[in-house]
Order: structure tokens, then C-alpha cells, then sequence
């Protein structure tokens, strides 16, 4: 049985606060409104001027633990607890140096109960149960005592989500988390739109949004106009793409080809290679070919694939030094330019990293481990769904579609009516000790 509070985690927790460590929240959502209570008028990125933002999300450092075994569904409610004296005066002071106030109180004394569907078992258990920690974690920060995280296990298959998805909703769930995976979204989809109950799914398969689903994931469309566009405002015009076949290299195909044409530049050469069949080399010798008229170079993968396609580039004589590689988030890993030094001084669009380091903080003290990149999504959509909970507000159209959007951990998003989730991002670049944000991400959507 999954346990929020284990005796040991407990002990931990309490000598923790009593060193004085503080908890923010990080997640604020704003509604515009002619008459706004007076936590809304706190100057805010949501319109105005950011006041040290970086500085107020502070996230609490717990207690130092191991991660929690997967279960198999369903997992006990994780409900929020009392903060300890010690602990509301560290946040109260907190929202005194960062003008961002209280939150005014919960409308209802009834519960809220959010269903958050992660694989807990089967060969994705670790990933899941991560992303669970990193749920529970915004619980501490954001909810009051009414807020219900009611953890669910998809398992290893389509018929387990489905089953995941009946008992959340036969349990009162009033908004669904996840899945993670894009084969299970349509089948949990049905069951969340039969009871009238909006989905976050964690996938980043935008083809699956609709006007009750919003995909919270990292959708790469965005991330391919950022950075074409930073790199055509750089004076870079002719354009080459290296791509994988496979169905996210078909969608950064289509949008990198559109943003280059929009911004004014020219696609001089854009190969595709199959991974499977490991053919990259000869479609490397087709950019070697063209390598005097080239600009730049699109690389959307990866991990250790990005690795071993730097290292053929580097072998065919492509030189990274004078044409400037880009990429996407999937660039986004934290020590990429020791890793590979021919990535150094590429430019990818991904969220400002800043916001996480506290995060990172907090969870490797509590858990004792580096959380995957995906954690943050799972911290972000808990925290919304918190955050508005605290308010009293019902996961709506209008609400869960404010305008103004929500500040998170991988910086301001919105969701559309569309479920598509539009994301502020920076553009970094690769340097040898980490990624370094050579153009900001936006801090409001005030004018788009």
C-alpha cells in the first residue's frame, strides 16, 4: 500500500520544517475580472511586471527518502495535510517578500477529488511512480485539506487505463490526470466525456486534444517555430533538417518546413532516415554535399540516438562551429554538452530550466533520486487542478481556459478550448556545463 505519510518519511518531514525550510506554491492561476480580490492585484507576470519570480518559487526541501514502491490499483487517496506552525510563518513571510498573497478560501467545505492515472506496475513502473512524487509534491505545495490525489494504476496495457479510468470516476473524481500514454488516451477519453469529466493527459500527442482534453505534454510544434524563428531573426536563412521516420519526425518535418517558409527562409535539403534500418550515414553524405549553401541544421531527436547522429556528423565533416545546429526540447537534458561537445553551442526551444532547479531540490530530498523530465508535467497539472480547488472553482471550460494562463514549473501555459496547451519558451543554447537561456521566455500571453 502506498503511504503519503510513512513514519520514517513523517520524522523526516518534521525535522525538516523545523530547520525552517519554506513552501511556496508555484503554481498561480489568475482570472481576469473587473472586481479581483486583492491576491490578484500582487504584482504578478499575469500582466504586469514579474517581480522576482524566480526567486518567490522557492520549493520546500523534505525529507530525505527512498522512492515509494509501485502498487497496483487502486492506490489509497494522497490528501494534503496542515502545514506545522514553524511552517505557515515561513510561507507567510514568503508571500510578504514576493507581494504574491494567500489564496482567499475554498468556497465549499466538500472534497475534491482528482484521479491521477500513471503506470504503477508493469515495465514502466519506475517512470510512473516518479511522476506520482513529483503529484504528491505539488499536493504539499498547493492544496488545502479538502484537495483528494486519488492515484490510479494504468498498468501495462490499454484495457488496464480503461479500468483505471472506471474506478477513478466510480470513486468521484471531478478531473482526470493523465494518461500517460497516447494509446490509452481515446479509451480513458470516452469514460471521462460519458460522466462530463475533463481530462489532462500527460501525452504530448496534440492529434488527441479536443475540447475536454487538453494534452499537457511538451507538443514539439511550438518548439520548432521558436527556435526557426530565433534563428531567422539571427540572420540564418538556409535551413538543412536530419529527421527520423517515425510519427514525431513526420510532425516536426511538417512544422519545421512551415516555419522556415514563414519566417523567410529556404529548406536547402531535408533528409529522412529510418532508425531501424540505422541508414543515417548515407543521408548525411547528401548534407555533406550541400554543406557550403547551409545556415543551420534541424536535429529533433534525442538521447543516445542525438549522441550517435552528432558523432557521424562530426565523422563526415559537418562542422558544428560555423553551421549552428538546433533542435528541440528533446535537447533538454542536463549535461548534454559534456556528454556530446559537438552539440556545444546549439540552440534548442524548451522551458527556461531556472524554474526547475528548486524543484529538482525538493525532490531529490525527498526522494533521494534525479526525477525524469516528465515529472514536471505531473507537478504542474496537480498543482492547477489544486490551485483551483482552492479557489472553489469547478474544472470547467472557463476555468480550466482562463486566458491569462498559470504559472508552473516549466514556466506560464494556458489551455485552449482546442485541449491544446500553449507553453511560454526560452531558447537556449548548449554550453559545456548545462544550458544557458540566451532568450527569455515570455512572462505573460497578454497581447496573443
Amino acid at each position: 500500500m502506498i503511504s503519503f505519510f510513512s513514519p520514517a518519511l513523517a520524522h523526516r518531514l518534521t525535522v525538516f520544517w523545523a530547520r525552517g525550510i519554506l513552501a511556496c506554491v508555484l503554481l498561480c492561476g489568475l482570472a481576469a475580472c473587473e472586481h479581483r480580490p486583492d491576491w490578484m492585484n500582487a504584482s504578478s507576470w499575469f500582466g504586469q511586471k514579474t517581480v522576482e519570480q524566480n526567486d518567490a518559487n522557492a520549493h520546500p526541501g523534505f525529507g530525505k527518502g527512498p522512492l515509494t514502491p509501485p502498487q497496483p490499483a487502486p492506490v489509497p487517496a494522497v490528501q494534503s495535510t496542515v502545514l506545522p506552525p514553524q511552517q505557515q510563518l515561513a510561507t507567510q513571510q514568503a508571500a510578504q517578500q514576493t507581494t504574491l498573497q494567500t489564496l482567499p478560501p475554498a468556497v465549499s467545505t466538500s472534497k475534491t477529488k482528482v484521479a491521477i492515472l500513471l503506470p504503477l506496475t508493469g515495465k514502466n513502473a519506475q517512470l510512473g511512480q516518479a511522476m506520482l512524487n513529483a503529484a504528491q509534491l505539488a499536493v504539499f505545495d498547493s492544496a488545502d485539506t479538502r484537495f483528494e490525489l486519488m492515484p490510479r494504476d494504468t498498468g501495462a496495457n490499454t484495457a488496464s487505463a480503461e479500468a483505471a479510468a472506471r474506478d477513478a470516476v466510480a470513486s468521484g473524481a471531478q478531473l482526470l490526470i493523465g494518461p500517460l500514454f497516447a494509446a490509452d488516451v481515446p479509451a480513458v477519453h470516452d469514460i471521462g466525456k460519458a460522466s462530463n469529466i475533463a481530462a489532462l493527459t500527460l501525452s504530448t500527442d496534440t492529434t488527441l486534444a479536443a475540447n475536454d482534453l487538453y494534452v499537457m505534454g511538451f507538443a514539439p510544434n511550438a518548439q520548432v517555430e521558436r527556435v526557426v524563428a530565433y534563428a531567422a531573426s539571427h540572420g540564418l536563412r538556409h535551413f538543412a533538417a536530419l529527421i527520423p521516420a517515425t510519427p514525431y519526425g513526420a510532425l516536426v518535418s511538417a512544422s519545421f518546413s512551415e516555419s522556415v517558409q514563414r519566417h523567410g527562409g529556404i529548406v536547402v535539403t531535408l533528409e529522412t532516415y529510418d532508425p531501424v534500418k540505422k541508414d543515417a550515414p548515407s543521408h548525411i553524405q547528401k548534407l555533406v554535399f550541400n554543406r557550403d549553401q547551409i545556415d543551420a541544421l534541424f536535429l529533433p531527436m534525442g538521447g543516445a540516438e542525438l549522441s550517435q547522429i552528432a558523432t557521424q556528423l562530426s565523422f563526415a565533416g559537418i562542422d558544428s562551429r560555423r553551421i549552428r545546429l538546433l533542435g528541440t526540447g528533446l535537447w533538454d537534458e542536463a549535461n548534454l554538452g559534456r556528454q556530446t561537445p559537438y552539440m556545444i553551442g546549439g540552440w534548442y526551444a524548451a522551458s527556461d530550466p531556472a524554474g526547475r532547479r528548486s524543484f529538482l531540490a525538493a525532490y531529490h530530498a525527498t526522494y533521494g533520486g534525479e526525477p525524469p523530465r516528465l515529472a514536471t508535467l505531473a507537478y504542474d497539472a496537480t498543482a492547477l487542478a489544486a490551485v483551483l480547488s482552492k479557489r472553489g472553482a469547478a474544472f470547467n471550460t472557463g476555468n480550466l481556459t482562463n486566458p491569462n494562463g498559470f504559472a508552473g514549473l516549466d514556466g506560464i501555459f494556458r489551455l485552449n478550448v482546442s485541449g491544446i496547451v500553449e507553453r511560454g519558451l526560452a531558447v537556449n543554447e548548449v554550453r559545456p556545463a548545462g544550458a544557458q537561456v540566451i532568450d527569455a521566455a515570455p512572462t505573460t500571453f497578454a497581447g496573443n
